[in-house]
């Protein structure tokens, strides 16, 4: 295909009508219910959803355009080596329904960042919070600018006019709606994205010949890898990096996440809860599958005609929405279906971010502070701030976008960001989990300790750029002229590059740095806090707020050693609502009053330190 692809008035007009269908599910809620009156319901969508809307929204959020553009830009690039990432999920969504999503619901939380405050202190809530504003900032520019260089790739619609256009749209749809739009906006377009990348995969598929000729061309393009046993952390991609690193990688997001937290506290009962994250193990398994063999069928297709190497794109987060106009574009309506699908997931996932991040400033900053003041914040007022809140920080996200165009792969940029930023605060959440000993001393140094790690190692890489050694990219296929470019393009056959000037630590994988921070804020804060014990009392600790053994046993083995405790459950539950209503009638947040099965009592079996 010549130049650059081009929208038709059907495709036009498909992705009109899902940008207005994802519209009137954010008006429909938006005036329906309570009408988003309190941040109850604009927040938790009072506490009343299931677990398959849980579950699928979860998936389009964290799924986005992060995964459907780059994971196909790096099989294509790389080979198959990262399809592994699913490997990681195995201890990923286990270790969230078993111990994160168990210990959230045992306590009266609105934040996720309420319980460091519970665990620990103000000082280490407030720094859960800050990271999380900066995190879910970056995270939803990098998710606004994929989709931007999409239609830029297949319409040549400017990616600065992309920007603005997702920022204004994302906007007006949080502002009026609340997280029952969110929820329920976002099962749509999990749907709508799966079922989009099915039918590029079976398309390209039958383009390319079948499977068979697929993984043929891969092996021939030096592509067909999986397995690597190399313990050196400098490596790339290794079965260690993407094990152990991915699932570090990914805790950030969904484990202490407000996000997913949020969606967590939204479900109707622990068991919803936790059965939404269960569920959450097939369908991410599923959807990154797809996204790898779409990746490895786009190589199959352009394995003689690279289009990176023939100036048809300028990046490989592109390959993907350019392969759907070359190989699709002669079906009327379905490249709009694409890029409506892309844009849409953008929409549902900076929607959540906006939402998370109103109910975060609100919970963790502007209800203490009207608190320390004596001052009363009415339902009315409160649900107005989070609003506002949502307007503000959509239009952050519009500058913010501007600036990922100048930085790398969005998928390597993601486990770089969390990795920084999220690691040291997963670190901070397991403290105070699984080891009564931490106090808040310990965390204050742990965190800071990790931060620096974290930043010094990211910024060290970005000044000097670890070498990257490449698969073999041809061009002997194309039916253009170019003379410029050279028949195959190898890096490994390149001329030897200088000698790396940069540390060893700035060429450890991408895929570490969640892993290193971790480790690093989760070591010291111990090694602090079992030194530096000072007046902490580790028995004072409410026990709620420490992991339970009994959380991986099965709910039946659980509930019958809970039975003595069924009548002192009931009685903490009527004083907490007395409590609620006579003494904090100002704060809405989601308290765990139904099916409440982990009450504080003398029978609680916790971890110690």
């Amino acid at each position: 295909m010549e130049g650059k692809a081009q929208f038709g008035k059907v495709d036009f007009a498909v992705f009109g009508v899902m940008l207005l269908l994802s519209t009137f599910i954010g008006i429909y809620h938006a005036f329906t219910g309570g009408r988003q009156r309190t941040t109850k319901e604009f927040l938790f969508a009072n506490r009343g959803m299931m677990a398959v809307p849980v579950a699928l929204s979860l998936l389009a959020s964290f799924m986005s355009a992060i995964t459907i553009l780059g994971v196909p830009s790096e099989i294509y690039i790389f080979g198959t080596q990262y399809w592994l990432i699913i490997a990681s999920y195995v201890i990923l969504f286990p270790s969230v329904a078993l111990i994160f999503v168990p210990v959230f619901r045992a306590v009266d939380i609105s934040s996720s960042y309420e319980y460091l405050e519970k665990r620990f202190s103000t000082g280490i809530r407030n720094i859960g919070s800050l990271c999380f504003i900066i995190q879910t900032s970056l995270y939803m520019a990098i998710v606004v600018y994929g989709p931007a260089i999409a239609l830029e790739a297949v319409t040549g619609f400017p990616v600065w006019a992309s920007i603005i256009s997702i920022g204004i749209v994302c906007t007006f749809y949080t502002t009026i709606g609340g997280m029952k739009a969110v929820i329920w906006n976002d099962v749509f377009q999990a749907i709508v994205m799966l079922g989009g990348l099915i039918a590029v995969l079976i398309v390209g598929t039958v383009k390319v010949g079948g499977f068979g000729k697929v993984f043929d061309l891969l092996e021939k393009g030096q592509r067909l890898k999986f397995i690597d046993f190399n313990p050196d952390p400098t490596q790339r991609l290794s079965i260690w990096s993407l094990i152990i690193g991915g699932a570090f990688g990914l805790f950030p997001l969904w484990a202490v996440n407000q996000t997913a937290v949020q969606r967590f506290l939204a479900a109707k009962s622990n068991k919803e809860a936790k059965r939404a994250v269960w569920i959450n193990l097939p369908l991410s398994i599923f959807a990154v599958s797809l996204c790898a063999l779409c990746g490895c069928v786009i190589y199959a297709f352009y394995a003689d005609c690279d289009p990176i190497s023939a100036e048809r794109i300028k990046k490989g987060d592109q390959i993907l929405p350019y392969f759907v106009m070359h190989v699709l574009g002669s079906l009327y309506g379905v490249p709009g279906l694409f890029v409506a699908c892309l844009f849409s997931g953008t929409l549902s996932t900076v929607s959540s971010g906006l939402n998370s991040l109103a109910a975060v400033v609100l919970e963790d900053f502007i209800r203490p502070w009207c608190r320390n003041r004596q001052m009363q914040l009415s339902e009315i007022r409160a649900t107005l701030y989070s609003k506002l809140l949502a307007f503000g920080f959509g239009v952050l996200t519009i500058g913010l976008s501007f600036l990922a165009t100048r930085l790398g792969a969005i998928l390597q940029l993601f486990y770089s960001v969390f990795g920084v930023v999220g690691g040291p605060v997963v670190g901070a959440f397991c403290l105070g989990m699984f080891t009564r000993r931490a106090h808040s001393r310990g965390v204050y140094i742990g965190l800071l300790l990790g931060f620096a790690v974290g930043l010094w190692i990211g910024i060290g890489a970005k000044v000097y750029l670890p070498p990257v050694t490449k698969a073999p990219l041809s061009t002997e296929g194309c039916k253009v002229n170019v003379m410029s470019i050279n028949s195959t393009v190898n890096s490994t056959s390149a001329p030897p590059p200088k000698e790396y000037e940069g540390l060893i630590l700035y060429r450890i994988s991408w895929l570490w740095y969640s892993a290193v921070c971790f480790a690093v804020t989760y070591i010291t804060g111990l090694l602090v806090s079992v030194l530096w014990r000072g007046n902490h009392d580790g028995n004072e600790i409410d026990a709620r707020l420490l992991f339970r053994i009994d959380y991986c046993l099965p709910n039946c083995t659980r509930k019958s050693s809970e039975g003595k405790q069924d009548e002192q459950q009931q009685l903490n539950k009527a004083e907490s609502e007395e409590t609620k209503q006579n003494g904090e009638a100002s704060k809405s947040g989601p308290h765990i009053d139904d099916e409440q099965e982990y009450p504080e009592g003398p029978l609680l079996m916790t971890t110690r330190m």
